[in-house]
């Protein structure tokens, strides 16, 4: 069962929020025109609130919260899933929204309830840089998508033409939604891992590791996303807020990877780091 928390806060708190609340384990969320809607499971409702009631000490927000029933969570998610366009390069759509024959690629991905929405931002930098590296010929016969979520990135690398793609997530549905996405697009992902980094399985280091998560598992994983790059391989990292960038840039350059492109939208961050 989920609770739904109801958030009254400026348009330019939103993103921050969305951040803050989704590194503290909260579910999915939606945008209103007045703030946000945050779901979390039930069962960790006292943990919820006191995320909340710290978050009130540092922003300016009011909250309220309802617990809701079982319904077609389906029905919450087509209320609030808009398409991502890349120019003529690249369509995502939900299976409800119309084919455009226009572009060069088009991915299906219908996201499910218990996983973050993930920004449309972020998705949108993390698949140009993807698919710029492609274009220039950059190395990509394996790759990771570490978080994977709806699995888009895998399977818009897959479609790229990566030979070997893995993708891992922490949260169940996540994988399960993965699994269907990669299905309903016609791709085969080498490996569909629930779990950590330490549970995907060891293979050559990847050419290429893509991590559009937040800043907290960024610093955590830093170190051992570099462990499973090849040397002269290349990171996409996402899910970076404005204000976090200089933490996560130095993060990496002490790390000892080298910072090729950044890109900035509506106020997240995204880097394409080289080792």
């Amino acid at each position: 069962m989920y609770t739904v928390y109801q958030i009254g806060c400026s348009a330019d708190l939103t993103d921050i929020l969305i951040a803050r609340l989704a590194d503290a384990g909260f579910d999915s969320f939606l945008e209103e025109e007045d703030g946000l809607l945050a779901y979390g499971t039930s069962d960790r409702h006292p943990e919820w609130i006191r995320v909340l009631d710290e978050l009130r000490e540092a922003y300016t927000f009011d909250y309220s919260c309802e617990v809701l029933e079982e319904k077609n969570w389906n029905e919450v998610w087509e209320s609030g899933f808009s398409p991502i366009r890349v120019g003529d390069r690249l369509l995502i759509r939900a299976s409800f929204h119309p084919h455009d024959p226009e572009v060069r690629h088009e991915l299906v991905i219908d996201p499910r309830m218990a996983f973050g929405t993930g920004h449309h931002a972020t998705t949108y930098m993390m698949c140009e840089l993807l698919m710029d590296h492609y274009a220039a010929g950059g190395a990509g016969e394996s790759v990771l998508d570490y978080g994977c979520g709806t699995g888009v990135l895998a399977i818009l690398a897959k479609r790229l033409g990566a030979r070997v793609v893995d993708a891992v997530d922490i949260e169940a549905p996540a994988v399960e939604n993965t699994i269907e996405n990669a299905k309903t697009n016609g791709v085969e992902l080498a490996e569909i891992v629930e779990g950590t980094l330490d549970d995907v399985p060891e293979r050559q280091p990847y050419d290429l590791v893509l991590a559009n998560i937040n800043r907290n598992v960024l610093l955590e994983t830093g170190a051992a996303l570099k462990m499973r790059l090849r040397s002269g391989g290349t990171a996409f990292l996402s899910g970076i807020l404005e204000q976090d960038e200089d933490l996560i840039r130095q993060h990496f350059t002490d790390l000892g990877f080298e910072l090729r492109r950044r890109e900035a939208r509506e106020g997240w961050r995204a880097f394409e780091f080289k080792r």
